[in-house]
This record gives structure tokens, C-alpha cells and sequence, in this order.
């Protein structure tokens, strides 16, 4: 990967991440700044996409066996989710003791508990049916995400009666939401492939780049995704409808910007051989702030709640505002200096306590 494009995907999973936070920020701030909210969903497709496209290149490009991709994915995963859990459940409780009536309408969607928090922890949280982790709502990509994990690297690291078993068991944990997006995840897949064995001109390049932009911005509208959402419900049914949980039920106009985001990639890869737009500078700023990523994505949820319950937007405009939009980013990055930086060390732990002798059962 050439790294004009290493560092542009950095600055776009941050983007994504910052939106996601953004979305949800202008909700407990009475609606300041809501014109930068409400692309937390799209900004979801967009990480899956970048997701396909990253793991596909540590497993062809940097050729990772099974041993380090399952230690990898597992280090980057619970380096992150394990604090995310624990600081999750604290500030539901804590929160609920000290101003219940803010988790009225949540705890109306919430299930067992126990079940709440093994599905969380197990990453099983939106396999057949939706399971809401109390303040966390962003969580539940991650039911998405390591199912992908899982099933690909099968796929790839597996061959024969064994592949097609494992496959098999793996489409039938996921349920019929996050089979259906698995194809948005494989765009990212197609596009290292694309853009590894194919080539086209600079200005080709810009005219795709700009379409790109414009189709994302286009499927992004509420109306677009409503009609296109109409039209799919009309082509399949309601039968069919009825078996999704809710963010997939919006998996025609999701396909169409997944196409849109793929080609955005496909196309910044060919302007970035032609051109150092990021300076070494910009570059080391841009991978500061995406190595802080997850944990903007993860942590907020449940502290953006935690701060409307003892300073709500309603009483405390000011304090609130200034709180959520910037001391809370600036706590993420404090919690994420001991957990998603840690990363490589959570890799070793995870290499000598327990992948080498899972693995070895398989």
C-alpha cells in the first residue's frame, strides 16, 4: 500500500469515527451542531468497507498466518471493547443512581442483564436478535465486525470439508442481518484486488473521485434512503423486512454507498501514486489522531450519557456543551493511551495465554 493511501484511510476512519461522535454529541448538547450530525450510520458502512479493505491487505499483502491474524484481530478487538464494557456498565449504574428518569426510554429497549453483557462480550449482540448494551449504542457494529473477522479468516486459513463447515456454522451464527451486510465488508476485499492488479489515468482518477463524493453525499439524504428503503420493501416484501433488525433494514441505499465509498478508495489510490498531497508532518498528526480511532468510536457513547445525567443540556447549556464537544474527546484519548495503544502488548498476553493453545484445537 502506497502511503499517500495508508495515510488517507487513516484520515477517513478518523473522519468516520468523528462523525459517529458528532451524531450523537449534538444529541445531548440540545441539538448544537447538529448540522455536522447525522451521518453516524453512513460513517458505520464506511468503517465496514475500510475494515474489508484492511484486513484484506495484512492477509495478502503482508501474508499474516493464522496464528498472528487471530492474536492481531484479537488484540485490536479487546484492547479496546474489554475497557469499553467495564466502562460501560459502571457509568449505567452509577448514571442510574444518580438521575434515573435519563434512561427511561433506554432501559425500555434494554434485556436480561447477564445476557446484555455475555452477547457484548461475546460479540453475539446482534446475531438474530438485537441486543441493546445499555449507554453503549455504537457497540453494535462490533456483532457485525468480528463475525466478519471470523468467517474470513476461515475462508482464507481453511481448506476442504473443514472450510465449508466452519463457513457453514459461521452464516448460521450470524443471522440473516449480518449475512446480508457481509457483501458491504467484501467491497473493501475488491477494492485491494482493484486497485493491486489494475491501473487508469490521473484525470480518470479525479473524475471517479469526484462521482465518489457526489454518490455519497447523494445516498446520505433521509429521503433517498427512504425511497430507496420504499422501493426494496416493495421488490422483497415485508416477510422479508421482518426478519432484520433495524439497522440493516436499510441495506439498499447501505450497497449503493458502500459501491460509492469503494470507488472513493479505488480512486484516491490512483491520485495517490501520482501525487504527495500529505506532507511527513500532516502524516504523523493524521496517524495520532486515527490511532485513537476505536476508542473515540467506543468510548463516547456511554460518557456522553453519563455527562446529561449530571449536567443536562436543559439546566447547564454552557458547562454541557463545552463538556461533551471538548473534554470528552480529550478523556478518550487519555483512557485510549492505556488501552487501544496498548495494543502490542495486549498482542504478546494474547499470543502466549491463550491463541497457541486455542488454535492448536482447531
Amino acid at each position: 500500500m502506497n502511503k499517500q493511501l495508508s495515510i488517507y484511510l487513516d484520515l477517513l476512519r478518523f473522519l468516520a469515527a468523528f462523525l459517529v461522535f458528532a451524531s450523537h454529541a449534538s444529541g445531548f448538547t440540545g441539538g448544537l451542531l447538529w448540522q455536522i450530525s447525522g451521518w453516524g450510520h453512513e460513517a458505520v458502512v464506511i468503517f465496514f468497507v475500510l475494515s474489508g479493505f484492511v484486513i484484506a491487505y495484512v492477509c495478502f499483502d503482508k501474508k499474516e498466518d493464522v496464528l498472528k491474524y487471530a492474536e492481531n484481530r484479537f488484540a485490536r478487538i479487546y484492547s479496546v471493547a474489554l475497557p469499553a464494557v467495564l466502562l460501560t456498565i459502571f457509568l449505567y449504574y452509577v448514571g442510574k443512581e444518580i438521575n434515573g428518569d435519563v434512561y427511561t426510554d433506554l432501559d425500555k429497549r434494554l434485556l436480561n442483564p447477564f445476557w446484555t453483557i455475555i452477547s457484548a462480550l461475546s460479540f453475539l449482540n446482534q446475531s438474530w436478535t438485537g441486543t441493546t448494551f445499555f449507554t453503549n449504542l455504537p457497540y453494535w457494529s462490533l456483532g457485525y465486525e468480528v463475525l466478519y473477522y471470523i468467517i474470513f479468516g476461515i475462508f482464507i486459513f481453511t481448506q476442504g470439508i473443514k472450510r465449508v463447515v466452519l463457513v457453514g456454522v459461521s452464516m448460521i451464527v450470524m443471522g440473516p442481518s449480518i449475512l446480508l451486510y457481509f457483501p458491504i465488508w467484501l467491497m473493501g476485499v475488491l477494492c485491494l484486488k482493484l486497485v493491486k492488479q489494475y491501473s487508469i489515468s490521473l484525470s480518470k482518477a479525479v473524475i471517479l473521485y469526484v462521482i465518489s463524493i457526489a454518490g455519497i453525499i447523494f445516498l446520505s439524504q433521509t429521503v433517498v434512503q427512504e425511497m430507496l428503503k420504499l422501493f426494496f420493501v416493495s421488490l422483497f416484501g415485508n416477510n422479508f423486512f421482518n426478519m432484520l433488525l433495524e439497522p440493516a433494514d436499510q441495506f439498499g441505499s447501505d450497497y449503493m454507498l458502500g459501491f460509492f465509498f469503494s470507488l472513493h478508495i479505488v480512486s484516491s489510490a490512483y491520485i495517490g501514486k501520482k501525487y504527495n498531497i500529505f506532507s511527513e508532518q500532516v502524516g504523523k498528526k493524521i496517524r495520532f489522531l486515527s490511532s485513537h480511532t476505536f476508542s473515540l468510536y467506543l468510548y463516547h457513547m456511554p460518557i456522553l450519557f453519563f455527562v446529561a445525567t449530571i449536567l443536562p443540556s436543559n439546566k447547564y447549556p454552557i458547562a454541557n456543551f463545552l463538556i461533551c464537544w471538548m473534554l470528552v474527546p480529550i478523556i478518550i484519548i487519555f483512557i485510549s493511551n492505556f488501552t487501544e495503544s496498548k495494543k502490542n502488548y495486549y498482542k504478546r498476553v494474547v499470543r502466549h495465554f491463550f491463541v497457541r493453545n486455542t488454535l492448536s484445537l482447531i
